[in-house]
């Protein structure tokens, strides 16, 4: 048994490993194509009228081949991988945009922070690239690692179990074996019996001295020990919810978020029923920030949820996505429903205002929905789906509701 546990032990090593290094591979990938787009923007002029942009285009579409076929990504490469796709769609967007127009009528001051932007946006893309091949090395060098300790250590429990055991245990084993057995059985029942042998050995001897101690205690301790074990269940318990809610808004944060959300999408694909996300972005949160401080904008975001929560469903999911987003999962909800919750939370917000300074303050929200279907895999992809309808309602002037379509991408 031990050497079939060491030769699974590898074996699933090695897989472990090849993953990594094509997670390492994914990863390099991306820094070189990413480094190749940002050398084309620093070296050429962009803004010229004979400016050839199918250079850019070409490793652009490279890159996006890349991102489109990864290998399979760890829950935390996975969300890195989130941030590059949405990092590069800016990218992509920003591109375009420049290109499309050149802006003739813009000053130099503009043109440089565009093209510093483009270029700050690759090298975010650059980093989190990097990222992600240091997490591949490290999966390596600690499955490296944890192969060599297990084999070290089985190699010596084999060597001790061969020299040593054979010779002290084999005459005695079979019936002092069964003799503790019977014991155990004994104490499953609650009669703490002590163990008699009746082949004396200094092995057997000291678990049957210890046994005996261990039964003495427990026959005094019983009520004491399932007192403590309610206590830890308790306090696990706590621990569990504070790992599992954001400290700021006390909603669920983006761990649980995604948690629930891979148990909502397992659910719909067996019972084929519906469900829909809602993505919430606060409008112009940065300014909130610059113009009341830090302090005002935890509340802001604080009140946000608080209005969430009251327009929400008990079976409904609360979840801080990250920074100034949030989602919310609808289990057994269409569009239509998730339409009317999110118009119910505008008309919420837009009713109850928070007051700074004796002043009232507007917030609106800019807001994606999404619903699951055939085409979706992942929690991941359909949240992917609600921040591209967020996106666009953020195009579109903001405070405004947009659903994802699959023309939206065309």
């Amino acid at each position: 048994m031990i050497f079939i546990f060491l030769v699974a032990s590898i074996i699933r090593s090695s897989e472990v490993i090849e993953q990594a290094i094509e997670q390492e591979n994914y990863a390099q990938n991306l820094v070189t194509h990413t480094n190749i787009l940002k050398q084309l923007i620093i070296n050429n002029d962009i803004y010229k009228d004979n400016y050839n942009a199918s250079t850019w285009h070409d490793s652009q579409r490279k890159l996006a081949m890349i991102l489109k076929d990864s290998p399979t990504l760890t829950p935390q490469e996975q969300t890195l991988k989130n941030s590059i796709n949405s990092q590069n769609l800016s990218v992509i967007r920003l591109f375009q945009k420049i290109n499309e127009n050149k802006l003739h009528n813009a000053s130099e001051a503009i043109k440089a922070h565009l093209k510093n932007r483009l270029i700050i946006q690759l090298e975010t893309i650059r980093g989190d690239s990097e990222q992600l091949s240091t997490i591949a090395q490290k999966n390596i060098h600690h499955v490296l690692k944890q192969e060599v300790a297990i084999i070290v250590i089985i190699l010596a429990v084999c060597i001790f179990l061969l020299t040593f055991g054979a010779h002290h245990l084999t005459k005695v084993f079979k019936t002092s074996m069964n003799e503790i057995k019977d014991a155990f059985q004994a104490n499953h029942s609650g009669h703490f019996e002590e163990i008699k042998l009746s082949n004396h050995s200094q092995e057997f001897e000291n678990i049957a001295n210890a046994f005996n101690a261990m039964n003495e205690k427990l026959s005094k301790t019983t009520v004491s020990l399932q007192v403590m074990k309610q206590v830890v269940e308790e306090r696990t318990h706590v621990l569990e919810e504070l790992s599992n809610t954001d400290p700021l808004t006390k909603v669920a944060n983006r761990r649980a978020l995604f948690d629930r959300g891979h148990i909502e999408i397992s659910r719909v694909q067996r019972s084929q029923n519906n469900l829909t996300i809602i993505l919430l972005d606060c409008d112009l949160f940065k300014e909130f920030n610059d113009k009341y401080g830090h302090l005002v904008g935890d509340e802001v975001l604080m009140h946000i949820c608080e209005i969430c929560t009251k327009e929400i469903r008990e079976i409904d999911f609360l979840g801080r996505y990250g920074g100034e987003e949030f989602v919310i999962i609808l289990p057994d909800c269409d569009i239509a429903g998730g339409l009317e919750t999110a118009r119910r939370i505008q008309d919420s917000l837009a009713r109850h205002c928070m007051s700074v300074d004796n002043k009232e303050i507007n917030m609106t929200l800019s807001i994606g929905i999404a619903t699951f279907n055939e085409k979706h895999q992942s929690f991941e992809e359909l949240i992917n789906d609600a921040d591209r309808a967020m996106y666009l309602a953020k195009e579109n002037g903001r405070n405004r509701i947009e659903v994802y379509k699959s023309q939206n991408l065309h």
